[in-house]
């Protein structure tokens, strides 16, 4: 429960205050590739049949997630559509009319190398799965976190290594700075989670294997800091730092667009 909040139900109706409850959801599986709707008509009688079946077994509502628009117009004029509500269900039966959607299944299998796991629901400091990738995907998060990585960063060459010159650049790398005379650049990630595996992208292997000195920065368990009323992300703290010195990324393969690189030991706090 969340404290109290003033909404209006309906355009020109009276504003009401009521308490308010956050519900947290998780364990998104995306439909991929996406179904687009014109792949759905030539099933739409399948897909109506079901939702019939389903209300004459388990009654009214049932938040059916798809509608027949133009019910009694001619076949070529028919549609289908997203049913109009803020959430609905998606019944399991819907797995054996619809094909190609079977990756989405709660059960299904998840493939680490290309599924990140989202950091949005998991409690602050979590250990990721070993081998998996992590992602934010709520951008006021994601934003936090990598402002945090980067704040942990800056004070590393800034105040440690007394560096001058700083700059962030942001792709394909994060950081340029001059250490002892010395230009050197650096990879900076963050995450809110306890991870061993960090995304990168085929331009920062390409640029990581090009230039020296290359340093990687890691900066997880950042914790984020959010509004009480809200609960909207406003910024970020704390994370535990590791340090890659003249870090060269040992993944070779350039067929891939990105990759999940396992961190090796020998950082230093």
């Amino acid at each position: 429960m969340i404290p109290e909040y003033t909404w209006k139900p309906h355009q020109g109706s009276p504003e009401r205050t009521t308490l308010g409850w956050r519900a947290m959801l998780g364990q998104f599986h995306a439909f991929t590739p996406p179904v687009p709707s014109v792949q759905l008509l030539p099933i739409l009688d399948q897909i109506v049949a079901l939702d019939e079946a389903l209300r004459a077994q388990h009654g009214r509502p049932i938040y059916f997630p798809i509608t027949k628009y133009g019910a009694n117009r001619p076949a070529g004029q028919q549609q289908v559509r997203a049913a109009e509500a803020y959430f609905v269900k998606f019944p399991v039966e819907l797995f054996d009319v619809i094909p190609g959607i079977e990756a989405a299944r709660i059960d299904a299998p998840l493939d680490p190398m290309d599924i990140d796991l989202p950091e949005d629901f998991q409690p602050s400091g979590k250990k990721a799965p070993a081998g998996r990738t992590t992602r934010a995907v709520d951008p006021k998060l994601r934003d936090a976190v990598e402002r945090r990585a980067l704040n942990v960063a800056k004070a590393y060459y800034v105040n440690e290594l007394h560096a001058t010159d700083y700059e962030e650049v942001g792709k394909p790398y994060d950081i340029r700075v001059t250490v002892q005379g010395v230009p050197r650049r650096c990879e900076v990630k963050g995450s809110s989670m306890e991870i061993d595996t960090v995304e990168l992208t085929y331009n920062e292997v390409e640029h990581g294997k090009a230039f020296t000195p290359m340093d990687l920065i890691v900066v997880d368990n950042i914790v984020p800091i959010k509004d009480p009323v809200t609960g909207e992300v406003t910024g970020a703290t704390d994370g535990r730092r590791r340090i890659w010195v003249d870090w060269t990324p040992a993944q070779v393969d350039l067929e891939a667009t990105r990759y999940a690189y396992t961190l090796p030991a020998g950082a230093i706090s």
